[in-house]
Formats: structure tokens, C-alpha cells, sequence
């Protein structure tokens, strides 16, 4: 019960403070919808070889990855303003679980995240996109598993490394190649057999293209359950990996 508490007012101090400065909810909706309307365009002269789907409805699911890649990858600059600032300091003082302090961040880039998605699908849908709501609420939890990762990982290396110097090659170094290889922008089946062979290493290409399953209702497809399984194993191990690294940090 204490654990919910004081994930509970955890959370609403990372909230409050979004509201107070919501410049990085808009600067997370900008870059898709700047994708949408000046990159999806491009593509239609290709509507011909897109498999099984119309362009839109192919590039607007890579693009709910892609937000949900980036809903948490770059949330460990927050904890070095906290570290620096002294915040994580008073922590160790407190009587608080260490557990909540990681629980809190995640779900606050999860709120922000979905909340980032849903508008950028009902913008999505002036441009063609058709929806699935039972597709879309299973998304929503695949998704939800992403923004885990990305957000204990980035948290944990910030806390590690108490520096932006040091957190964003890191963060900057895997944001590229994992983006590329999953095919978020166009569907990986384009590429060559040896890209798409090391596509299969990329976890965020099963996501990807669970993602566009999952966008015209193909629930039970089995690439959907092997997302899910790659994720799950994910989150466990990252969540796990970054609660050790919490415990010790606020001790």
C-alpha cells in the first residue's frame, strides 16, 4: 500500500511539473506530424508495392513506434537536473520507497507518451488513416511496454553517469541504428536479405510490425505475439536491472 502511495504522489510532482512547462509534449508531437506532412506525402508514388495496405495506413503505425521509442529514451537528462539540483539527495532522507522514485518517471513518460499518440492519430485521421480501436488498445499496451524500456534505460545510464556529456552518445549511438533497422519509416521487406536479417536483432522491428498488424485489427497474428514476447522479457530485465540501480543510488 505504501508503494502506491508514494508512487501516486511521485507521479503527480513529475506531472505538475510537465504542466508547468509542456514544451516537451509539444516538441514530442511536432517531429511525427512534421513526418506526416512532409514526409508521407513522398511516399505516395509508391502506393503500388506497399503490401496489403494503403501508404498511410502503413507509415502512421511505424510513426506510433517511433513516438514511443522517443516517449522515454531521452528521460534520463531529467534525472541528472535531478541529481544536480539535489532533488535525488533529499530522497535519501526521505521515507519513501526507492521503487516508487522509477515507478513515478516511468509512468509519467507513459501519460505523456499516449497522451502524444492519441493526438497524433486523430490528426492522422484527416490524412486517410483508417482505425482499428480494439487494434489500437492492444497498441496502446505494446507501446506502453516500449516507453518501460526506453524510460528505465535512459534513467538508469543518467543515473549511472551523472552527466549529459556521457548519456547522450549513448542515447544517440543506439537511437539511429535501432530506429533504422526497424523499418519504422518503410516497411523493411524493401530492403535487401542481408538488412532484413539484421532487422531480426532489432526488437523494435518486431514492435514495428506488430504495430501495422495490429492497425486494420489483426489482433491474434503471431507477430503480434512475438512482440509482445520480446517486449515483456524487456521490461522485465531492464525494470528489474534499473530498480537495483535505484536502490543503491537513493540508499
Amino acid at each position: 500500500m505504501k508503494l502506491f502511495k508514494d508512487t501516486y504522489y511521485l507521479y503527480i510532482r513529475k506531472i505538475t511539473e510537465t504542466k508547468r512547462n509542456p514544451v516537451f509534449i509539444a516538441m514530442g508531437l511536432i517531429m511525427p506530424l512534421l513526418y506526416l506532412i512532409l514526409f508521407a506525402p513522398l511516399l505516395k508514388n509508391f502506393a503500388s508495392v506497399f503490401p496489403n495496405q494503403s501508404v498511410i495506413d502503413t507509415f502512421v503505425p511505424g510513426m506510433l513506434v517511433m513516438i514511443s521509442f522517443f516517449g522515454g529514451l531521452f528521460s534520463g537528462y531529467n534525472i541528472i537536473d535531478e541529481l544536480r539540483s539535489g532533488v535525488i539527495e533529499r530522497f535519501r532522507v526521505a521515507p519513501i520507497s526507492r521503487f516508487a522514485i522509477l515507478a513515478s518517471l516511468i509512468l509519467k513518460d507513459m501519460t505523456e507518451t499516449i497522451f502524444v499518440i492519441l493526438v497524433f492519430i486523430l490528426m492522422s485521421l484527416f490524412f486517410g488513416f483508417k482505425i482499428n480501436i480494439a487494434g489500437l488498445l492492444v497498441l496502446l499496451i505494446l507501446t506502453s511496454f516500449v516507453v518501460i524500456t526506453t524510460s528505465c534505460f535512459s534513467n538508469t545510464i543518467g543515473l549511472i553517469f551523472k552527466s549529459e556529456e556521457k548519456l547522450s552518445p549513448i542515447v544517440q549511438g543506439i537511437n539511429l541504428p535501432i530506429c533504422l533497422l526497424s523499418g519504422m519509416l518503410l516497411p523493411m521487406s524493401f530492403a535487401p536479405n542481408w538488412l532484413i536479417k539484421l532487422a531480426h536483432f532489432d526488437p523494435l522491428y518486431y514492435v514495428v510490425e506488430a504495430s501495422r498488424c495490429l492497425s486494420h485489427g489483426s489482433i491474434f497474428n503471431a507477430t503480434v505475439g512475438y512482440a509482445f514476447g520480446i517486449m515483456i522479457l524487456l521490461t522485465i530485465f531492464l525494470t528489474s536491472f534499473s530498480s537495483k540501480v535505484f536502490s543503491k543510488a537513493v540508499y
